[in-house]
């Protein structure tokens, strides 16, 4: 069977700011590309240039092609808006000439995340006639979220670009149902945030300890009510660890934290890490702990799958399709007894590790994600 020609496009992407921007697009990508000619052409803005600069990336085996152009120069707000998007499709339309050039027709465009790159695919299948499917992770159409209600801006345009869509692809059934109320997209399919199952591996050692990795942002991901938690559990487990993984704004408040309960022996905050670190760390642990107040569907949750380590979450988003008994604990949001509670749980009880690793083997690997985005592709 022919492959066809994919050209993703992304509004979230890792940058060299930012290494995990977006990094279960580059994930997608390199799932879809187990069955189809996948390339990556990103846009973003560099406040530090004045000319368009382009570089070429190859991650395993897609070619990446990150075009960054310079700041819009206006602080009029209409003005403002409307040269954004203007330089946005200019920018595109410069790299999708590139790779003409090169040989590289794109049959489908995969935007994923509208706002803003939509607003691309949806230029394109007007002037060019290519046609577009579009992957949502945004928790902002969720009501408990709340952010695409609250902004008239994106109630303008959104629509448009999501009803001129061939698919809509949200990785959670949660984020369908919010899609769906809200009038956005005529066809849908669930196809879920994907693991590479040769990075993440099953190695388990001993555990010590328990992990997290998130942003370190307590508006979602509340990791001052995990150490508020973890700070009564140690005073019963004495030799088990907090290992947090990730950086974000709020990181200074929850060294501080640390610092003024004394956890500075216990807690270990080892910034934004690669996988193969992070793989080591949930090997050792006795589970992953998210607590966030609101979620789509985390990548670090099947991550925590493909080693055979079960997760504690918030039932939040689309988290409660995922986990069940025998993969996890559900707990409320905001609930650091229940957490605490959870921990206990977790370490007490024997979980089949394998069986976890399967799971997440099953639903989430790259050949599975990749042939259901191939699936798709074939029906257009």
């Amino acid at each position: 069977m022919n492959k066809k020609n994919i050209l993703f496009i992304s509004s979230w992407y890792p940058n060299e700011e930012d290494p995990t921007l977006g990094i279960f697009v580059r994930r997608h990508a390199i799932a879809a590309s187990k069955y189809n000619n996948v390339k990556v052409l990103i846009a973003k803005r560099d406040d530090n240039i004045r000319d368009i600069k382009i570089d070429e990336f190859d991650n395993n085996g897609i070619q990446e092609m990150i075009i960054s152009y310079p700041k819009v120069k206006t602080s009029l707000p209409l003005i403002s808006t409307y040269l954004k998007f203007k330089r946005l499709l200019n920018t595109y339309d410069q790299g999708l000439e590139q790779l003409t050039k090169k040989g590289f027709k794109p049959d489908i465009v995969h935007c994923n995340v509208m706002d803003p790159v939509g607003v691309v695919g949806l230029n394109w299948k007007n002037k060019r006639t290519i046609p577009y499917v579009i992957t949502e992770h945004w928790t902002g159409y969720t009501n408990l979220d709340g952010r695409y209600e609250n902004s008239k801006k994106l109630k303008f345009f959104i629509p448009n670009i999501a009803n001129n869509a061939e698919y809509l692809l949200p990785v959670s059934t949660d984020l369908e149902k919010a899609l769906i109320e809200k009038g956005l997209g005529k066809k849908h399919k669930v196809i879920r945030n994907v693991v590479d199952t040769d990075k993440f591996l099953f190695a388990p050692t001993t555990p010590n300890q328990f992990m997290v990795i998130a942003d370190l942002e307590n508006d979602q991901k509340n990791i001052s009510g995990i150490i508020k938690a973890f700070d009564k559990f140690s005073k019963s487990n004495h030799n088990v660890e907090l290992t947090i993984a990730g950086g974000g704004n709020d990181e200074a408040e929850i060294r501080s934290e640390i610092k003024q309960l004394n956890l500075s022996n216990k807690v270990n905050l080892i910034g934004r890490v690669p996988a193969d670190v992070l793989s080591d760390h949930l090997n050792r642990s006795y589970g992953l702990i998210l607590f966030s107040n609101y979620e789509n569907l985390p990548c670090v949750i099947v991550e925590s799958f493909a080693c055979g380590v079960p997760v504690i979450s918030t039932n939040v988003g689309g988290i409660s399709e995922i986990i069940n008994k025998t993969n996890g604990v559900l707990i409320q949001s905001k609930n650091e007894q229940e957490l605490l509670e959870a921990m206990d749980f977790t370490i007490k009880k024997s979980w089949d590790k394998n069986t976890i690793r399967q799971f997440a083997i099953d639903n989430f690997s790259l050949d599975k994600i990749g042939k259901e985005f191939d699936d798709i592709y074939r029906s257009i």
